[in-house]
């Protein structure tokens, strides 16, 4: 049954418009954010508002590679809008698709251990866990959003169209 929903999803593309890809995507990704909230409240009985931070953080490395894959390896434009002359040095490595995709798993797992570890060590439980997670992803909206020249903003990082194609030099 799995290795179906997996086959499926790999032809959709072949079948489906963008705008079905697109709609399929956000099906997928929706999916997942609620397969982790069902195993840590389901299963733990522990409710963390969090999750978006760690999928977020995910998105974000694959969509830092998209952005440098679609502006051939060029600075963002909206890193010129907000006055950078230069690119930063921690989105250079994103311009490699096998690198991209390691950071978007890695971070995520890092930043869940440190914050797993601080907690259950500390023994925080029950309502004061959700209001840690809560705050968690208050902090990183606030970072994400503070830091427009390096982040997009409040826009993000858009316009950004294809996947895996190699550049040459």
């Amino acid at each position: 049954m799995m290795a179906a929903i997996i086959i499926t999803l790999l032809l959709a593309p072949l079948f489906l418009s963008d705008f079905r890809i697109n709609l399929l995507g956000k099906f997928v990704a929706f999916a997942i954010l609620a397969l982790g909230i069902d195993l840590i409240w389901g299963y733990t009985g522990i409710l963390s508002l969090g999750h978006g931070v760690f999928i977020g953080l995910g998105a974000y490395c694959m969509a830092m590679y998209l952005k440098l894959e679609s502006s051939a390896g060029k600075m963002p434009d909206f890193m010129s809008w907000t006055g950078l002359e230069t690119m930063p040095w921690f989105w250079k490595p994103f311009a490699s698709a096998p690198f991209a995709i390691t950071m978007a798993i890695l971070i995520p797992v890092l930043l869940a251990m440190i914050i797993g570890c601080l907690t259950f060590k500390n023994r925080i439980r029950g309502v004061y866990f959700t209001i840690l997670t809560q705050a968690l992803s208050i902090i990183f909206v606030v970072l994400f959003i503070g830091q427009q020249a390096y982040t997009g903003g409040t826009n993000g990082i858009t316009n950004f169209k294809k996947f895996g194609e190699a550049h040459c030099c």
